[in-house]
């Protein structure tokens, strides 16, 4: 059994995505490529924030 195929999910591929989806932290991105019915690569991007956002702040009242 091919432990990456998307119509049998395999414990290994959970893990697999997990792993990734763990290492993301708060902001990021996780991609998984298909090739014939397997998964091929999984990819994740880990964002870093340089700002804080103001946004959603509560506007102090006079």
């Amino acid at each position: 059994m091919d432990q990456y195929s998307v119509r049998r999910i395999s414990q290994r591929l959970i893990s697999d995505i997990s792993l990734a989806l763990q290492s993301v932290g708060n902001f990021g991105s996780v991609e998984i490529y298909i090739q014939k019915g397997s998964v091929s690569q999984i990819t994740y991007r880990r964002i870093i924030k340089t700002l804080k956002s103001d946004r959603g702040a509560k506007v102090a009242q006079k």
